[in-house]
């Protein structure tokens, strides 16, 4: 069965190269002729590992291998969002401007999600509509913007114009806000901090009203949805509870945004998680070429979870044709 891979990333050699060497809390060292580590207030943050994660042509020998036909590719942090603005702003149509010659020298493999330079608001809705322009098929969001949370009001104007353009959100992890906390646990960011801060960025979000005020917009929310979906019952309780000390008011529970706005990826490939999902709203996701994740083992996945070949169908590329408008 064809594959659409929607979580997967790809970082720019000009953007690697503007960070090596780089002081301060965000840094990134090499470790070998193929291999970086990026780092954040001295936490590994993300592993480069193999040529695939800069090298389009390595990579498709990897997709190829691996039977993955079509890659959604964004940029994952550290992102343009952790410089100051005027860098940021540069940086962001930089990065545009290189994922979408990819995308344009291998029409049809690759499309890509944007990346926006979030310090500047009025400037991240500009390098949208140019990205959108540019072929762009969604919004990187990550799930908090320099330490400030996603669904601050200030915001506002990249949602609606995410709307306007019909650009699903990717919610990606960022530096986590529970960095600190982290270190004190001795706990790997991607493990806890980064699934936290995914579940607390789509869960404001919905709490604050984003997704009633703009009821068209989409999200997928990375790793089979953080821990939101194993924790709905509480998210509703918690809202009932506890929305009137924050000023919050809702229509609808909030799950039920959740349910109509929200699409979750497969990582994770824990198998009674993945059936707590159903099979309209879940995608493939790789984390291609990250050393966590499972490019090799995805149509394995998806059939052991015993699906009618209409669910395979949905989960493997239907589902993400449908949302970002590629052929299938």
């Amino acid at each position: 069965m064809k594959i659409i891979d929607v979580h997967n990333h790809l970082y720019p050699v000009e953007w690697m190269e503007y960070l090596e060497g780089r002081k301060g809390s965000l840094t990134m060292t090499r470790t070998g002729p193929t291999n970086m580590v990026f780092s954040y207030e001295g936490m590994r943050l993300a592993t480069v590992s193999r040529p695939g994660h800069y090298d389009p042509e390595a990579r498709i020998v990897d997709l190829d291998a691996y039977g993955i036909d079509v890659q959604m590719v964004s940029l994952t942090t550290p992102s343009v969002e952790l410089i100051n603005a005027s860098e940021g702003v540069a940086w962001a149509r930089k990065v545009n401007d290189s994922l979408a010659a990819m995308c344009g020298k291998y029409p049809g493999r690759f499309y890509f999600f944007a990346t926006l330079p979030f310090q500047d608001v009025k400037e991240s809705v500009k390098e949208l509509e140019r990205a959108a322009d540019l072929g762009a098929r969604g919004i990187t969001l990550f799930s908090n913007l320099a330490g400030k949370p996603v669904y601050l009001p200030e915001f506002l104007p990249i949602y609606e114009a995410a709307e306007q353009h019909d650009l699903p959100l990717f919610v990606h992890p960022a530096p986590p806000v529970t960095t600190e906390a982290m270190k004190a646990v001795r706990m790997p960011l991607p493990l806890y901090g980064f699934i936290l801060d995914t579940t607390m960025a789509v869960t404001g979000l919905i709490f604050t009203g984003v997704f009633e005020r703009f009821p068209r917009l989409k999200l997928v929310h990375a790793h089979l949805g953080g821990v939101f979906p194993y924790m709905v019952g509480r998210v509703d309780d918690c809202f009932n509870t506890y929305a009137p000390d924050f000023g919050y008011s809702l229509s609808l529970p909030p799950s039920e945004y959740y349910r109509r706005n929200v699409y979750v990826d497969t990582i994770s490939f824990h198998l009674p998680a993945m059936h707590c999902l159903g099979v309209d709203r879940l995608m493939v996701g790789t984390d291609y070429a990250h050393p966590i994740g499972g490019p090799d083992r995805i149509m394995a996945f998806v059939r052991d979870l015993k699906l009618p070949e209409e669910g395979q169908e949905k989960i493997l590329w239907r589902n993400a044709a449908r949302l970002f408008k590629v052929d299938g």
